[in-house]
């Protein structure tokens, strides 16, 4: 696991395996942990090492590359309508898509399994409670918005002392739509640029699949390729099977930011 400071009193720490990252705020009298990874050891022994307060927990969105280390906590926030007792409607994708390539291609079963058991959400002990609107850390206040579209309760942490916002997957280079069906991609562009005035005076998004973060100007370049999406322009996606619709990526070149890829549904794409 790799560990960088990249605010005052904020870490980002990132695993080896599929590269997400999880972010340390460290305030005056408690931490704020956002997202668990896949919970590996070696990661609460540096949480350890950077901090002694007492230690708060939130995830993004419940995914299980940003949740499944849940468990080694004893209560974890989370978007409301994200709360396992909401349902995990991602677990029920994962099977399918399991199911799908058990069934119709010659992957052997155990590698399907062994990747299957990285693709569901397992809870454990840890308690969920819903997302406050402000975490407060002593002498640093972290502020909440919701963000619904990678998943129903996909959550933005702002630190405006340090101009920053925490978002997850909830904008990216390489957006998933499909994880969030009743998603379009219209609406969620609107909801983005209602957001970019709510960000007005903040400076970067850190997401959870890059080492460096997006200017706040990226907002605008997202929400353009979110509208430019169209059936007729994107391409469909054969490696994912078992799902209501086949995938396809719409690709849009921004000329400062460069290629936004789009990952969703036919239907989504309105």
């Amino acid at each position: 696991m790799r560990t960088r400071k990249i605010e005052p009193n904020t870490y980002m720490l990132t695993d080896a395996l599929v590269h997400v990252n999880r972010f340390l705020l460290i305030g005056g009298e408690r931490a704020l942990l956002l997202d668990t990874g896949y919970g590996e050891e070696s990661m609460t022994r540096r949480l350890r090492r950077l901090t002694g307060l007492p230690l708060v927990v939130a995830n993004t969105h419940l995914h299980p590359d940003h949740s499944d280390g849940n468990k080694l906590f004893d209560e974890v926030f989370v978007g409301e309508a994200d709360l396992p007792c909401r349902g995990m409607p991602s677990n029920e994708m994962a099977r399918s898509v399991a199911a799908h390539f058990k069934t119709n291609t010659k992957v052997p079963r155990r590698i399907v399994d062994k990747v299957l058991n990285y693709g569901l959400i397992d809870t454990g002990t840890e308690k969920y409670s819903p997302m406050p609107d402000v975490f407060e850390l002593g002498g640093r206040t972290i502020e909440t918005l919701p963000c619904p579209g990678h998943t129903p309760g996909s959550t933005l942490f702002l630190d405006s002392a340090a101009r920053c916002v925490f978002a997850g997957d909830a904008i990216n280079p390489g957006f998933w739509a499909f994880t969030s069906p009743g998603l379009t991609l219209s609406g969620y562009a609107e909801l983005w640029l209602d957001l970019a005035a709510r960000l007005d005076g903040y400076e970067r998004i850190w997401i959870s699949h890059h080492r460096h973060p997006l200017p706040i100007e990226w907002i605008g370049a997202f929400a353009a390729a979110l509208k430019a999406a169209v059936p007729e322009r994107s391409k469909p996606l054969d490696i994912v099977g078992g799902l209501p619709e086949t995938v396809h990526i719409f690709k849009y070149d921004d000329e400062k930011f460069g290629v936004i890829r789009i990952f969703a549904y036919p239907s989504q794409m309105r």
